[in-house]
Parts: C-alpha cells; sequence; structure tokens
C-alpha cells in the first residue's frame, strides 16, 4: 500500500532492514522513512523493544495497530446498542480496511500524511 501512496520503486523490504528495526523502508524525494508495523496492545504486558546496535539511516515511523477478533464483528453491539469498544476503535481507525473474509489491509491513509508533509516541507 506505501508503495501506492509514495510511488513505484519507492519501497524496499528485506531482512537487514528487519534486524535493524524497520518492516520497509521508502526512500522518497530524497527522505528515507523506516516504518515498523506494530500490534497496539492494551494489556498490562509491556514487551521490551528490540534495540538494533547497527541503525539504518533516516525516520523510524511506528505504525500501529489492532485487529478485534472475530466475535466483534459478528456481534459488535452491546445489550443498550452502543458498539463494543474494539469494534469500534476498529471502524474509527482510517489506517485500516477489513475485507469480508476477515483479511485486514492498511489503506493509503497510513502513508499521505507523511507524503504530504514532505511535500509541503520541499516547495
Amino acid at each position: 500500500m506505501a508503495e501506492s501512496v509514495f510511488g513505484d520503486g519507492t519501497v524496499a523490504m528485506s531482512s537487514i532492514f528487519d534486524h535493524q528495526g524497520a518492516d520497509f523502508q521508502v526512500v522518497y524525494r530524497g527522505k528515507i522513512l523506516n516504518y515498523q508495523v506494530k500490534k497496539a496492545t492494551f494489556s498490562r504486558e509491556v514487551r521490551q523493544e528490540k534495540k538494533s546496535k547497527n541503525k539504518i539511516k533516516g525516520q523510524f515511523i511506528d505504525i500501529k495497530y489492532e485487529v478485534p477478533s472475530e466475535d466483534y464483528f459478528k456481534s459488535p453491539k452491546k445489550k443498550d446498542g452502543t458498539y463494543k469498544l474494539p469494534y469500534k476503535r476498529f471502524v474509527d481507525n482510517k489506517e485500516l480496511n477489513r475485507f469480508p473474509n476477515g483479511f485486514v489491509v492498511f489503506t493509503p491513509y497510513a502513508f499521505e500524511k507523511k507524503k504530504a508533509e514532505i511535500d509541503q516541507s520541499l516547495k
């Protein structure tokens, strides 16, 4: 999805990036963006983030996501008619889209703000 926003040939993925803390890298108009996709957690358990000794160049950007279990999509409302919180957080999140088969993808929205910010700074 990032490449559809930033343009052909702007996105790269490799195990080297992964070992240095990035799931994929975007090079756009001379700017290096290192994206890391992270599952949002609302539990009390907090995992220690992995730190790489050899950092790659560029800005690191976390994309956090939460996907509720299938049960929330089958029965999204409480008895009082209001939406259950995990379902509401998901549908309010413009960065994710869920297909009828349950597959979840990022939308262009997840990347458009950063692209616009770079475009504006280079005017």
